[in-house]
């Protein structure tokens, strides 16, 4: 099923971190720090699809080496607590073909990243699973011929941001409906779309490496918790939709009856009787049907609620047990 993720962050040596072992370790390769004399070797990574560099026409062409390209990164920056790149990971649509999921990103790369001037180093991860995802490294500095100018603070602005998370909902919506899939993703939070359900976290590789040999981890877990509270209301969610379709059956039956009543042959006896009825109780009749209805309809509403409460109870307990994040 096609799921909508999306996370921007930037890599800085104030957490220390490094651009040149950030590279290495989405790409899969070894990449040797010249800054630091460390050699980052990943070659041995099981989860990697593929990977390739994308840049603008003007960047020179060394900068299509990995090495080069994040050591040169790593030279310019001199501050200890310099901000060294921008990464985004994006969940790909699990529906489309593998080469159909590398053009969905080198469309939305070319298109939002190397355009403005960005270079980004995608490393494809988890391709036969189903979570495959991609992240996607880009510099933070202007470039030409002559290499890294100034920093561009506008690439990191949240409006910036937020246009890049909205963009890549189109881009991977385009590729769905060309590869003639029905399912659509969708930017906007579950509580901006008037969904009733708790967002699902992100396992990532080492999780789900975990879980899969039997090791039960706090991510593992609270994901399980999510997806029981999911379930949970998936199921008020059914039995509210129940409750409507009952009453509107109801309705249906009793417009139903009043119609073949009113086209029976009566004699003039039943007639006057009927109309005597009907000129003594049909209003009475309503509202004492609405009346139930809307006590059927208050009632679910008041379990539903009971049971939120319950459920914020529990999730409470747990955090203070320590399996909150």
């Amino acid at each position: 099923m096609a799921i909508y993720s999306f996370r921007m962050q930037v890599i800085g040596r104030s957490a220390g971190r490094s651009a040149t072992a950030a590279a290495a370790y989405r790409s899969g390769e070894e990449i040797k720090d010249e800054r630091t004399g460390q050699s980052h070797d990943y070659t041995g990574k099981s989860d990697i699809y593929d990977n390739e560099i994308l840049k603008p026409a003007n960047a020179p062409e060394r900068y299509a080496d990995r090495q080069t390209l994040w050591n040169e990164v790593e030279q310019r920056e001199k501050r200890k607590d310099s901000q060294l790149c921008n990464e985004v990971m994006v969940a790909l649509p699990a529906e489309l073909t593998h080469e159909q999921k590398q053009q969905l990103t080198r469309d939305f790369v070319r298109g939002e990243f190397t355009e403005q001037g960005m270079i980004a180093d995608i490393g494809y991860h988890d391709f036969d699973s189903h979570n495959p995802h991609a992240h996607i490294m880009l510099t933070m500095r202007s470039v030409d011929e002559d290499g890294f100018g100034k920093k561009k603070r506008e690439w990191n602005r949240r409006d910036a941001v937020k246009d890049y998370r909205e963009h890549w909902a189109e881009y991977a919506n385009r590729a769905l409906e060309r590869a003639g899939h029905d399912e659509r993703i969708d930017h906007r939070s579950l509580k901006e779309q008037g969904v009733e359900r708790e967002p699902q976290i992100h396992l990532g590789a080492q999780v789900m490496e975990m879980e899969a040999k039997g090791i039960r981890t706090r991510v593992g877990d609270e994901s399980r918790r999510i997806s029981k509270v999911n379930r949970d209301i998936a199921r008020r969610q059914e039995s509210r939709e129940k409750v409507r379709a009952d009453i509107k059956d109801e309705r249906h039956q009793e417009e139903a009856a009043s119609q073949m009543r009113s086209q029976q042959p009566s004699t003039p006896e039943q007639q006057s009787s009927t109309e005597q009825t009907k000129t003594q109780n049909p209003q009475e009749e309503t509202q004492k049907k609405a009346q139930q209805r809307d006590q059927q309809i208050e009632k679910q509403r008041q379990r539903n609620q009971a049971q939120q409460r319950q459920q914020k109870r529990e999730r409470k307990k747990q955090k203070d047990q320590g399996y909150g994040y």
